[in-house]
């Protein structure tokens, strides 16, 4: 059972406020539903199971789309929020196209936002023509769960060795993480499976921790926003009767207490989940402090991992500014940075292709054309989340959530450049809207 605190948080995300045309409509094949949660299950193992979860999707979309008659109108709340998500993705496409055929640059460099697209247009097909029971909601959720257990025993296997590169895969990780954590304090589930989500999505965290990736270590940021929005909306509701909220009080404080205690015993326990973090921080900041004042780095300095990246993007402004509206195309970015790491004599610089920013990569490639195509998803997702507030709360935090981890784990690592980046995001928006589905009628 969970803790009378966990109890009591739940009350504030009561189920999705329902549309008003209450329809008929054919629920998920159980086939097709229960081969997706396997998938999902295993996507942290494996970027092909991933891969193959995001193709499995859309091609159900696409099936749906030709074979199902269409059972709620465009104007309704979640299909209208995910026609402006499709909408969206299509305008980042078109001008990303528009600076890839300028630039001759490779078609396959578009692939994020090419798996982003067609499945916003599969997850807008299926809101509008299918719908989950709720037991399928919960095997789904159940998914996302023994996904975040499956991501803690590779991270602890492997530790950055991840399937993919360790910065988006944690990324991925926590996308999985922020669609959880509110579906933990949803009201109409069983206080048992409420806990387990919760712990389940403690245990994502621990993963993300654990594969040293500081680019993604925000998501501790989050579930701290989101836990402190919880409590504080709790009392706020409550406040006006005094009986109540000193008895929510009594079971905050004892729960609050028995939480700090299975805390320092799981740290005393496993002292690598706070050890490894702590490490890779303290790391980031002696590379930091060692950094020379001065205009220019020594070759020691710029054969750091921060030094390498400050270096990089300094000398990238200068070659942006160059050429701000279409860049230079992603072949010169290339040359460019290798003869910057034979110039500067820095073989951590000659190693990589990008700039470890997917905003001055983004820059340096395609100027603005390009950025506006990439904020374009980060404000599109804000809107929406502000939008659907009301009237779908789990959606909103879970877009709140995603959308803080999507910028800032990018603001130090090309996340744009990993097939695994893509497919996770992908995936995951596709979960948060027809999670957030209201309870319709099935036949």
């Amino acid at each position: 059972m969970s803790s009378p605190s966990t109890q009591n948080l739940a009350s504030i995300f009561p189920s999705p406020v329902h549309f008003d045309a209450f329809v008929e409509r054919s629920a998920w094949p159980k086939w097709v539903l229960l081969t997706i949660c396997g998938l999902l299950i295993a996507a942290p193992a494996s970027t092909k199971v991933a891969g193959a979860a995001w193709f499995l999707i859309v091609l159900f979309g696409l099936w749906a789309a030709l074979r199902i008659p269409i059972s709620l109108p465009i104007n309704h709340p979640l299909v209208h929020l995910s026609l402006l998500w499709f909408a969206t993705c299509l305008f980042a496409l078109i001008l990303k196209a528009i600076a890839t055929y300028y630039w001759a640059d490779p078609w396959g460099d578009r692939h994020v936002e090419v798996r982003l697209l067609l499945c916003a247009a599969a997850t807008f097909a299926l809101l509008r023509r299918l719908c989950l029971y709720s037991q399928q909601k919960i095997w789904l959720t159940h998914s996302l769960a023994l996904a975040c257990w499956v991501a803690l025993g590779v991270s602890c296997i492997y530790g950055r060795e991840t399937p993919s590169n360790a910065i988006p895969w944690a990324a991925g990780v926590s996308f999985f993480v922020c669609i959880l954590l509110p579906l933990s304090m949803l009201s109409n589930i069983k206080r048992w499976q409420r806990t387990g989500w919760f712990f389940s999505s403690l245990a994502g965290v621990v993963a993300i921790l654990l594969s040293q990736s500081r680019g993604s270590y925000g998501i501790v940021l989050w579930v701290i926003l989101f836990s402190s929005v919880v409590v504080i909306k709790k009392f706020i509701k409550q406040r006006k009767n005094s009986d109540v909220v000193w008895l929510n009080f009594g079971y905050y404080l004892s729960g609050a207490a028995a939480t700090i205690v299975f805390a320092i015993l799981i740290l005393v326990s496993f002292p690598r989940i706070y050890e490894v973090p702590l490490l890779r921080v303290q790391d980031a900041i002696l590379e930091v402090r060692g950094l020379s004042t001065q205009p220019s780095f020594s070759s020691k300095e710029i054969n750091t991992s921060v030094g390498a990246r400050i270096h990089m993007w300094r000398a990238a402004l200068k070659e942006i500014a160059n050429a701000p509206l279409l860049g230079h195309g992603s072949k010169a970015r290339i040359a460019w940075i290798h003869q910057l790491g034979i110039t500067d004599g820095s073989d951590t610089i000659k190693s990589v292709h990008h700039l470890h920013s997917d905003i001055l990569t983004t820059l340096f490639d395609h100027g603005m054309l390009g950025l506006f195509s990439y904020l374009s998803f980060g404000i599109s997702l804000a809107w929406i989340a502000l939008k659907g507030m009301r009237t779908h709360a789990i959606l909103s935090w879970s877009l709140i959530g995603m959308l803080l981890m999507h910028l800032t784990s990018g603001l130090t690592n090309v996340n744009f450049g990993h097939n695994y980046y893509g497919v996770m995001f992908a995936l995951s928006l596709f979960i948060a809207w027809i999670q957030s589905m209201d309870q319709e009628v099935c036949i």
